[in-house]
């Protein structure tokens, strides 16, 4: 009797050690716990720097008669952007050449140059694609000449306009826009002052660092 009860411990004890090292085996079979998530950096806060290019008109108003023409329009632009959750704020300015003219009865009037400064106020899509109204300053310069003669004439104005635009990578981004400039010039000839009206639509590319 005693020596089966002694054998029975035994057993016991030996299922016991047993069940142990399965239940420390299936523990280190576990994997780790995770640590925190990495901090992903926002593709939109920060300074940026970028091309573009894109298509005009302009409705040259004289003297309350108008004539219009068209042409590329093409410069370059820089900004900062901070983003706050689902929305994304910033300003931005740009310059911009352009070959929009008209000739009108020997009399040709071009807008070659314009810049604005803008505020933008977007909201995010998805956390890669913007989409975006933006408005402020305008100024610029109309040339108005006739054979053996100019004048350049500068003006001032605001603009406003819509975007959307896509970050494909942390630093690099794409995009199209749509801009009205409205501005006046200040004509001190008899013809009076003359308003240049301007929309346009253009593509764009910024790096951000």
């Amino acid at each position: 009797m005693g020596t089966k009860f002694w054998c029975g411990i035994g057993l016991l004890a030996s299922g016991a050690v047993s069940a142990g090292v399965a239940s420390a085996a299936d523990l280190s079979a576990k994997a780790p716990p995770r640590g925190p998530a990495p901090f992903i950096a926002s593709p939109w806060d920060g300074f940026y720097i970028g091309g573009n290019i894109g298509w005009g008109g302009t409705d040259f108003d004289i003297g309350g008669v108008t004539v219009s023409g068209n042409g590329v329009v093409g410069g370059f632009q820089t900004g900062y952007n901070k983003q706050f959750g689902n929305f994304v704020l910033g300003a931005e300015s740009d310059f911009q050449l352009t070959s929009i003219d008209k000739t009108v009865a020997g009399e040709t009037f071009k807008l070659p140059w314009f810049g604005t400064t803008r505020a933008r106020a977007g909201f995010l899509i998805n956390p890669s694609l913007l989409l975006y109204g933006t408005g402020g300053a305008a100024y610029g310069r109309l040339e108005d000449s006739v054979p053996g003669a100019s004048v350049k004439i500068g003006g001032v104005g605001w603009t406003g306009g819509a975007g959307i635009e896509y970050a494909w990578t942390p630093a690099w981004s794409i995009g199209a826009e749509y801009l009205h400039v409205d501005l006046d010039h200040v004509n001190a000839s008899p013809g009076g002052d003359i308003r240049t009206k301007t929309d346009l639509g253009r593509a764009k590319i910024n790096y951000r660092f």
